[in-house]
C-alpha cells in the first residue's frame, strides 16, 4: 500500500505506536513519518506512554477478569433491575379496585395510567424505603417547625401546600423534606402511629393540569394509593392494611385540595 492509495489518519499513528501494523501499511506510515516531524513527534510520546503503562500494569493482563466485570453478571443484574421496573408497572396499571361506596374516588379507576404516575410511585416508594428506616435524621424539617416547613416547601414546588393533618387516623407528623423527582423537585411529609408504623406522602407538581382518582398499587410490603388534581401529583405510602392506607389518602387529600 503506497500513501498515493491511502491517506495516512490518526488511526493509522495509533496503530503503528502499538506495532499493530506490518508490510505494506507499515511502510506508508513511516514514509508518512519521515516527512512530518510533528507526526513523528505525536508518535514517539505514544509509544512512551505505552512502554509506562505496560511496565505499570503489565503484569495485571495476565490476571483473570474479576467476577464483577464479567459479561454474564453485569447483564443479569439488567435484566434484574429491568424485572423489578416491570413489576412495579404492572402493580400499578392493574388497579386493584378501592371499593364500591367511594363515591368520586372510584370514577376512572380502571383507566389507563399514564407512565409519569407510574414514575411518581416507583419515586414515592424507593423514598419511604430509604427515610421511613431512619432514626436520627428522617426528616429535614421536624413537625415543630410546621408553617416553616409548609412554607418552604410551597416555594420550592411552586404550588400552595398544606400539610394534612392526619391525627384523626392516629398519625402524628414527623416532619417533611425536599427530593429530587423527575424533571423537577418533589416533597414528602412522613406520619407515625403509635406503633412506629410510618407513612410518607409524596407530592410532585402535576403537569397534565386534570384530575385522576384514586389508583392503588403495591410492590412487595409497601402499599400505594395515588392521585392527581389541577395542581398536585400525589402518592401516599405505607405498610399498612389497604383499607387503612384508602383511609388515610382519603383525609389527606380533601385536605390538599
Amino acid at each position: 500500500m503506497s500513501r498515493d492509495h491511502h491517506k495516512i489518519t490518526e488511526y493509522d499513528l495509533h496503530a503503528y505506536a502499538d506495532g499493530a501494523l506490518d508490510g505494506p501499511a507499515r511502510a506508508a506510515v513511516q514514509a508518512h513519518l519521515a516527512e512530518n516531524p510533528a507526526a513523528t513527534k505525536d508518535v514517539d510520546g505514544w509509544k512512551r506512554q505505552n512502554e509506562t503503562l505496560r511496565a505499570l500494569y503489565g503484569h495485571v493482563a495476565a490476571d483473570p477478569m474479576p467476577p464483577r466485570l464479567s459479561v454474564y453478571r453485569i447483564e443479569r443484574k439488567i435484566r434484574t433491575r429491568a424485572s423489578h421496573w416491570g413489576r412495579m408497572a404492572a402493580a400499578a396499571i392493574l388497579l386493584i379496585a378501592t371499593g364500591a361506596a367511594v363515591g368520586w374516588y372510584g370514577h376512572g379507576m380502571f383507566a389507563p395510567v399514564p407512565p409519569a404516575r407510574i414514575g411518581l410511585v416507583d419515586e414515592a416508594m424507593e423514598a419511604h424505603r430509604i427515610y421511613s428506616s431512619e432514626v436520627a435524621h428522617p426528616v429535614e424539617v421536624w413537625a415543630g417547625e410546621k408553617d416553616h416547613l409548609q412554607a418552604w416547601l410551597s416555594k420550592r414546588l411552586a404550588r400552595p401546600l398544606n400539610v394534612p393533618d392526619l391525627r384523626a387516623d392516629g398519625l402524628a407528623l414527623v416532619g417533611g423534606r425536599l427530593l429530587p423527582a423527575q424533571g423537577g423537585p418533589a416533597a414528602q411529609f412522613m406520619y407515625e402511629d403509635d406503633t412506629g408504623h410510618r407513612v410518607t406522602l409524596y407530592i410532585i407538581p402535576a403537569k397534565e393540569g386534570r384530575e385522576i382518582s384514586f389508583r392503588y398499587a403495591k410492590l412487595d410490603r409497601l402499599e400505594a394509593f395515588f392521585w392527581t388534581d389541577e395542581a398536585i401529583s400525589c402518592a401516599l405510602v405505607g405498610d399498612l392494611p389497604r383499607a387503612r392506607l384508602q383511609e388515610i389518602a382519603s383525609r389527606a387529600y380533601k385536605q390538599l385540595g
